[in-house]
């Protein structure tokens, strides 16, 4: 009988330790954190192949590549190669699908680790395709360059911002709805100005 209440107690415990695990496991960790990650995968690839991938001024390969790519923020992507202008695209973040569904079922903690980690975030654009031009005397894509990044600068400028809490969230969603509109005319507004805040 002692050998029997013995197993018992330990089935007990071990029943309760996974029990306490998995409660810390869905408690201290958000949904999308789990599900898609910190980072997004990003496909980059030009014509002419073989160009150089910087991202945020660092280089990362040649065409065609793939990128690991930070939620948490904005990027810029600059595709170069000798001969021809280069290429700057934006990176943006946008609030995912994952957010609704982890408030519901994971509740605010879970959307607070999505938040900090950046996991709530979607990246746009999902691929990278562009046609590189042949360079001539003339170099007309470097203006085109500088306003990316000055977008992305500022769009940088304008999340720190908020989140120390220096401007309120309607006007983050204000300010970078302008922003998209005087570099991004051509974006939907429901594209451009995507963003849930914690």
């Amino acid at each position: 009988m002692i050998s029997e209440n013995s197993e018992y107690l330990r089935n007990v415990k071990l029943l309760i330790r996974l029990l306490l695990v998995s409660t810390l496991l869905s408690v201290f960790t958000g949904c999308a954190t789990i599900v898609k990650g910190t980072t997004q995968t990003i496909p980059v690839s030009s014509d002419p192949l073989g160009a150089d991938v910087k991202l945020d001024g660092l280089l990362y390969g040649q065409t065609p590549t793939t990128l690991e790519v930070k939620r948490k923020r904005n990027h810029l992507i600059v595709i170069e190669k000798a001969g021809y202008q280069p290429k700057s695209v934006p990176i943006t973040k946008n609030v995912g699908g994952a957010v609704w569904g982890n408030i519901l079922a994971g509740g605010l903690i879970g959307w607070g680790v999505d938040a900090t980690s950046g996991a709530q975030y979607n990246l746009t654009p999902e691929v990278i395709t562009v046609k590189l031009e042949l360079a001539t005397g003339e170099n007309q894509n470097s203006e085109s360059n500088a306003n990316n990044s000055e977008f992305v600068t500022k769009l940088n400028q304008l999340d720190g911002l908020v989140e120390g809490k220096t401007i309120t969230k309607e006007n983050y969603v204000t300010e970078r709805c302008k922003l998209f509109e005087e570099y991004f005319p051509s974006i939907k507004p429901e594209e451009s100005c995507a963003i849930e805040l914690k």
